[in-house]
């Protein structure tokens, strides 16, 4: 018997269904096309024979809500590329200009999303062979990445395979241009979120986190200012930034209206973009009392 016809696998498909169905509310899937195409996708990586507890742990790896969106895409529901377009038209035109720099950037970017809609050789839109195992916009990145390089190459009229051209890719300008998208994307919602949750930390807290990362002082120097062991020092720290981190997100997911990719992508830029300094946004410290 095959792992996906047990209910465990069929819990967890049914689960990233109905999620992916309020991500995107207003469009319609029939469940059953997305449960197949789950189903595919755990064969295709797994293969057929996997267990049941590791084909559910797979489920819960994959960006559902964005397989959810991208099937609804391959139904060529008009509601479906509409809100593909609000979500991503203008990532792709941010990638397409990074990736060429020229005046053929629109080019590329039209080529790209008529690509993704027309039927491939099954007779499919181009868009039913997302797998959901990256986020719709690395998918997204890759493919405008090897087009725009396919065409670099097509123009110095060399044939060059795609795969020995993913393998010579540069890392480094893939991570910064990374950093330049989420940021051209997401800088003002990321801004304010982080405005917002520093408002949920205490005095206290503000305090004990601006003099441990903004004045450099070791926990035990805090405890002593403050009159505590360092090793509760810390678990206020920890605590804090758990706050924080835990504010952020909720204020990304109830008010901006963020799915899971969109909030990790803004995880990542807060973490490498020193712009988005939490300290910088911390009213000054009150004075020792």
């Amino acid at each position: 018997m095959r792992s996906h016809s047990t209910n465990s696998v069929r819990t967890a498909i049914a689960q990233a269904y109905d999620a992916g169905h309020v991500a995107h509310s207003g469009l319609v899937l029939q469940y059953e096309y997305f449960e197949a195409h789950v189903i595919w996708v755990i064969e295709k990586t797994l293969g057929p024979d996997v267990s049941s507890a590791a084909a559910t742990d797979f489920i819960r790896t994959l960006h559902t809500n964005d397989l959810y969106l991208a099937l609804c895409c391959a139904q060529k529901a008009e509601k479906a590329w509409d809100r593909f377009n609000s979500l991503y038209r203008k990532y792709i035109n941010d990638l397409a200009n990074f990736a060429t720099m020229t005046s053929r950037a629109p080019d590329l970017a039209d080529s790209v999303l008529a690509d993704l809609f027309l039927p491939d050789h099954s007779g499919q839109s181009r868009i039913a062979s997302y797998q959901g195992r990256s986020s719709l916009a690395t998918w997204l990145r890759a493919i405008i990445c090897h087009r725009a390089t396919n065409e670099r190459e097509r123009l110095c009229n060399n044939t060059e395979d795609l795969d020995t051209i993913q393998e010579i890719a540069d890392d480094a300008a893939l991570s910064k241009m990374d950093a330049l998208l989420r940021s051209s994307r997401y800088g003002s919602v990321i801004r304010e979120s982080l405005r917002c949750s520093c408002e949920c930390l205490s005095e206290r807290e503000r305090l004990i986190l601006l003099l441990r990362y903004d004045d450099g002082l070791q926990l035990g120097q805090i405890g002593r200012l403050l009159g505590v062991h360092q090793s509760t020092i810390t678990r206020q720290i920890e605590g804090a930034c758990k706050k924080l981190r835990e504010a952020v997100v909720s204020n990304l997911l109830t008010r901006h209206k963020l799915d899971r990719a969109a909030i990790d992508e803004c995880k990542a830029d807060i973490l490498e973009n020193p712009c988005y300094s939490i300290l910088s946004l911390i009213e000054p410290r009150p004075l020792l009392r």
